[in-house]
């Protein structure tokens, strides 16, 4: 008789033992899943802290500086004497862009790439259709709001405002 009620008792510890072993299980399983939705979160969550004040907003051109660093007319970057005109720049929230420096009509000088976003230099580098490369500088203010985008031209450090 005592040897029928030793096996009932291993039979018990086993069971209990065989129980946590699924319900570790799923621990781990759902472990697994809150940090994949976390991670996910955090990356979408910074991700999206750096387009944000700079992307699906237009762009104008104001003022340029050519290579000594003196200001210039954006007449004379243009090479045009159009008093109001200036270039514009679109960057929009899916890492495209278009960038349109050319006196006409838009269709005529409009450039389009991707660009990707250096949060920490404060650089978008830019590619174009045509495979040829610029970086774009974000000037920020003290309170981190964007002051004014310098983007390379023809020579020429070109200003772009928020329009």
């Amino acid at each position: 008789m005592s040897k029928k009620k030793n096996k009932k008792r291993n039979t018990q510890k086993t069971k209990k033992k065989k129980n946590l072993k699924p319900l570790i299980g799923w621990l781990s399983a759902l472990l697994a899943i809150v940090v994949i939705v976390a991670v996910s979160y955090i990356y979408y969550y910074n991700t999206s802290l750096q387009t944000t004040d700079f992307a699906n907003t237009a762009w104008k051109s104001v003022t340029a500086y050519n290579d000594s660093n003196k200001k210039v007319s954006i007449k004379k970057v243009y090479n045009n004497y159009y008093d109001n005109y200036q270039g514009s720049m679109e960057l929009k929230g899916d890492g495209t862009f278009t960038f349109w420096m050319n006196v006409g009509d838009p269709s005529d000088g409009t450039h389009s790439g991707s660009y990707t976003y250096d949060r920490d230099s404060q650089i978008l580098n830019a590619t174009f259709g045509n495979g040829e490369e610029a970086e774009f500088k974000i000037i920020r203010n003290e309170d981190n709001t964007i002051d004014h985008i310098e983007a390379p031209y023809d020579g020429y450090t070109v200003w772009f405002y928020k329009n």
